[in-house]
């Protein structure tokens, strides 16, 4: 974002917050006041079912807006769960159509963050209905390591943190904690990836690429 964008956004926020890990930003049917800018952290949103089951809708990274929808008076339909300690940039929600009205550039770059997101859904709705577990699993670390490996500095070889555990990962698609820890086995011996300790380390990120039958990737994104 440029910094006259920056600009415009500090002198419209609220505030700045820390939010601590496992605590919530807003939860499903909660009416909001406020609207969100991740500046630092990991977000993850859910839904819960009749069930009781969790639905894990999309992990959030530095950068999202969280809190926005297209009603804006009407309750939350999902919840915000904070993976990690995390900083937010909080604007005011009545007023913010009428920061986008008047500076449309930032319309068009939220226009653009929520279209990634819509692409993101499409592709979890597909790995999630079409896709074997092992291929879930596969895509769903795959996609993540290539939006990370731009935002955060390499431990070491192809190495990032990843903060997630094997429940939220299944609860993001569909599989128990158990099928999860068994196809990262499989992902192991095959020297695909090791995910341990929280960090996720790409072994051979080609075949990867081919068990999450994604197809050849953008060399924007390597």
């Amino acid at each position: 974002m440029r910094s006259d964008q920056l600009d415009i956004l500090q002198e419209f926020k609220s505030c700045d917050r820390i939010v601590p890990a496992h605590s919530h930003l807003y939860r499903a049917g909660e009416r909001l006041n406020e609207i969100y800018n991740l500046l630092s952290g990991w977000v993850a949103l859910y839904r819960i079912l009749e069930s009781g089951r969790r639905q894990i809708l999309q992990i959030e990274l530095p950068g999202a807006f969280l809190g926005y929808q297209a009603r804006i008076d009407e309750p939350m339909l999902h919840s915000a769960e904070c993976i990690t300690d995390v900083a937010v940039c909080v604007f005011p929600r009545r007023a913010f159509p009428d920061l986008l009205d008047r500076h449309p550039v930032l319309g068009l770059k939220l226009a653009g963050i929520m279209a990634q997101d819509v692409v993101r859904t499409h592709d979890q709705l597909t790995n999630v209905g079409g896709r074997s577990g092992m291929e879930r699993v596969a895509h769903f670390l795959l996609q993540l390591y290539l939006r990370l490996r731009h935002r955060q500095p390499a431990l070491g070889g192809d190495s990032l943190a990843l903060p997630l555990t094997q429940e939220m990962i299944g609860d993001a698609l569909g599989l128990t904690p158990v099928h999860i820890n068994r196809i990262l086995r499989q992902l192991r011996e095959r020297r695909l990836v090791v995910l341990h300790n929280k960090t996720l380390q790409v072994l051979d990120l080609e075949g990867l690429r081919r068990m999450a039958e994604v197809p050849q990737l953008d060399p924007a994104e390597l």
